[in-house]
């Protein structure tokens, strides 16, 4: 973020008081060293943007740290499929000038393009009006290698701007090197221009020189027309889901970092929620970055509960699971030290708020049928896996081959009555 205390050089607002359109700043001594802009950081909530909500809340700790800014809002764009797109707080107030103009504002729209609603017309026509009145852009997590595979598809472009500084209404737009589209241009003038930046610094410092300068800096953008949006359906890729469970995790093993290959092996050894992920990337060695996580949850592998599974409570819920045949698939490739040793860290970080996995250590070296926890529609997420991993180690013995048999079949037995596993607005990706 320290690229973007070099727009301090601007000219900001003579009298920075506080009767602005915007909530308060969270920092009350912000106010003190005001001159003049206001950052609104939207973060995409979708399912897989849960691991970047950390990185979201350090990009705003540095934002309160630089001068440049007179407040920071954090806005959540809450993005689930079949649900109304809505913002917390509401972000109506983006949509218009502010009072009196004396105050920059910019809208940085944390996001990894994958959320159902990034194929529906309503959020590009939210940023079009965002871009009339403010400076914007869109912070993509994923790297510009990956954007073709999202609804986020940015088209290179040199962009200008005429007054440094000014709305993403007011740049000039340039297609390439020996074909000049202008602002006048009929084809463009109409067209709002977002700057799409990877989540790192030279990208930053470049979009900042463009805004900074007159000149012409080359910038991935995407482009917003005038008039009605038509919704952009996602196009699966061909042939993806009649796959079969080996060659989706083959292909997936192959196209991710080694790194990002071991933690979906571990990961595949849990009910999963946002906390328990967390809680295997921060315990696996190397510590597996957001750019690990977020690549398991927009890959095909994972799908999502309609409705969050198992005890109530935010750390006791499942809200992500693999099928069982993708999950088997991942941990026949596990060694049962590993195995043994993520029994014991989820029996002793999790056992409180998921009572099922309480002796899960002990099952898992001294299996026997009779020991198996009651198949509850509060317990059958976290049996599932248990099958799964008595499944995986029964080279080991007769018994666990025994109990893994009569745990597959008291779930088969048992109604789903917690709901049924669709797949994700994630598998998308």
């Amino acid at each position: 973020m320290a690229p973007l205390s070099l727009l301090a050089k601007l000219q900001g607002p003579h009298d920075p008081s506080g009767n602005g359109i915007y909530e308060s700043p969270m920092d009350p001594f912000a106010l003190a060293f005001s001159p003049g802009w206001e950052l609104v950081l939207v973060v995409d909530t979708a399912l897989s943007m849960q691991p970047w909500f950390s990185t979201a809340n350090a990009i705003a700790a540095c934002a309160h740290d630089l001068p440049l800014f007179h407040s920071v809002r954090v806005i959540r764009m809450r993005n689930r499929q079949g649900r109304p797109l809505t913002f917390a707080p509401d972000a109506s107030s983006l949509s218009r000038a502010p009072h009196g103009a004396l105050r920059r504002c910019m809208i940085l729209v944390l996001t990894d393009g994958v959320g159902p609603h990034w194929q529906r017309s309503e959020v590009f026509a939210l940023l079009r009006a965002w871009a009339d009145h403010h400076v914007v852009a869109i912070l993509q997590t994923l790297p510009e290698i990956e954007w073709g595979l999202t609804s986020l598809v940015a088209r290179p472009a040199r962009l200008r701007a005429p007054t440094p500084g000014c709305t993403n209404r007011d740049l000039a737009f340039h297609a390439s090197e020996d074909a000049e589209v202008r602002a006048d241009d009929d084809t463009m003038s109409e067209s709002r221009f977002i700057p799409v930046l990877e989540l790192r610094k030279r990208w930053i410092d470049q979009w900042v020189r463009m805004l900074l300068t007159n000149s012409r800096v080359h910038q991935p953008v995407i482009s917003i027309p005038e008039g009605n949006l038509p919704d952009r359906p996602f196009v699966p890729k061909q042939g993806e889901q009649a796959r079969s469970a080996s060659e989706r995790v083959a292909a997936f093993e192959s196209s991710v970092p080694e790194s990002t290959y071991a933690l979906t092996k571990t990961l595949a050894m849990a009910p999963l929620n946002r906390y328990v992920m967390d809680l295997i990337a921060d315990k696996s060695r190397p510590v597996a970055t957001p750019s690990d996580l977020s690549r398991v949850l927009t890959s095909n592998l994972l799908v999502a509960y309609e409705e969050p599974a198992g005890e109530e409570g935010r750390f006791g819920e499942v809200t992500f699971d693999f099928t069982d045949d993708v999950r088997q698939c991942i941990l026949a490739q596990s060694d049962s030290v590993h195995t043994y040793q993520t029994a014991e860290l989820l029996e002793t970080h999790l056992a409180r708020h998921m009572p099922t996995l309480a002796g899960l250590v002990d099952r898992l070296r001294n299996p026997t049928p009779d020991r198996i926890p009651a198949v509850t529609s509060k317990s059958t997420p976290y049996l599932r896996v248990e099958a799964s991993l008595l499944t995986a180690l029964s080279t080991q013995s007769q018994e666990h081959r025994a109990t893994a048999e009569r745990l597959r079949s008291d779930l088969c037995m048992q109604s789903p009555s917690i709901g049924v596993l669709t797949p994700s607005e994630t598998d998308n990706y």
